[in-house]
């Protein structure tokens, strides 16, 4: 039989921290219902890139999804012309690739994921109001947030910065065109 013996100092700090990361981001009452979205940019190098990343976050009886929808991330369409993929990414606590915690009027959310090109983290911080009713957070009083990846393939980590768009409601005229699918037709 293998034992291990831990000196008290060792044991505490042990404990300490397997006690607040299970409490930092566990899913579970303690999170409030919440129905919060709010509109980023990316900066990288200190420079600010055209595409817009809206982020939804919705929890409810202690479960979460994120789900994101980038646009306006111009690149060459099939045509020659600029366009962008409006592209949909969803993750939750139920499949395990988000977490979520809250501490005081701030959700701390973490989305994981991996790839052929490596493991990527996106965490955010969304703080937020409750409705009049006091039943679910709905107003985000205040954001930050940053995507890390390690890619394998470049052999380099990257770091991105989103900075959310200040202000209740924008009209945003989009750079180029939107690149969407449709049913292919049949030849007859």
């Amino acid at each position: 039989m293998f034992r291990l013996r831990l000196s008290r100092g060792v044991a505490f700090v042990y404990l300490a921290a397997s006690l607040l990361s299970s409490e930092l981001f566990a899913a579970g009452p303690r999170v409030p219902n919440a129905s919060l979205e709010v509109t980023v940019r990316q900066k990288e190098g200190g420079k600010h890139a055209k595409g817009l990343h809206l982020f939804y976050l919705l929890c409810w009886d202690g479960e979460c999804s994120l789900t994101t929808l980038s646009l306006n991330q111009c690149g060459p369409a099939p045509s020659g012309k600029p366009a962008f993929y409006p592209k949909i990414e969803r993750t939750s606590t139920r499949e395990g690739n988000l977490k979520v915690s809250h501490v005081g009027n701030v959700l701390h959310v973490q989305q994981t994921n991996v790839d052929i090109g490596g493991l990527s983290t996106t965490t955010l911080r969304f703080g937020y109001a409750m409705s009049s009713s006091g039943e679910i957070a709905n107003k985000v009083t205040s954001f930050s947030g940053g995507y890390v990846k390690d890619s394998q393939i470049l052999g380099r980590v990257f770091t991105i910065e989103y900075v959310p768009l200040l202000g209740t409601f924008h009209e945003i005229q989009l750079d180029c065109a939107a690149g969407l699918p449709g049913v292919e037709k049949e030849e007859r």
